[in-house]
């Protein structure tokens, strides 16, 4: 069976097409085949990491109130940053709209339950 350009099989045909190169997708690398850089994404992930590592050791050092905001006021920064960013991010879960939603959520508990985390023990 032939297709439209008169081929069979699919094959391409001698000649243009053949010679003509395959279109890269965006976002999966360059014209040569190589990865796309987008050091954007290891900045991101190496901050979001650091951020995260602030909140135990604000812990530890007696700082457990501003631990507390300090995790909320980062859900609420990748809430926004879920905003702007096109699908399919590393910071994605669900569907855009869930995503922020549930981030805003999460970051208006975190705020609220913060008055609680220096409330001493109970023995």
């Amino acid at each position: 069976m032939t297709d439209q350009n008169g081929t069979a099989g699919g094959a391409p045909s001698s000649g243009e097409q053949a010679d003509r190169p395959t279109a890269v997708p965006s976002g999966v690398g360059g014209a040569d085949g190589s990865p796309r850089r987008q050091p954007y994404r290891n900045l991101a992930v190496v901050a979001v990491a650091a951020w995260l590592m602030t909140v135990p050791v604000l812990s530890l050092l007696g700082y457990r109130r501003l631990a507390v905001i300090g995790l909320g006021l980062e859900v609420l920064a990748l809430a926004v940053i879920r905003i702007q960013r096109p699908d399919g991010t590393w910071i994605s879960a669900r569907g855009r709209g869930f995503d922020v939603v549930f981030g805003l959520l999460l970051a208006v508990g975190l705020f609220a339950l913060s008055y609680y985390a220096n409330l001493p023990r109970v023995r």
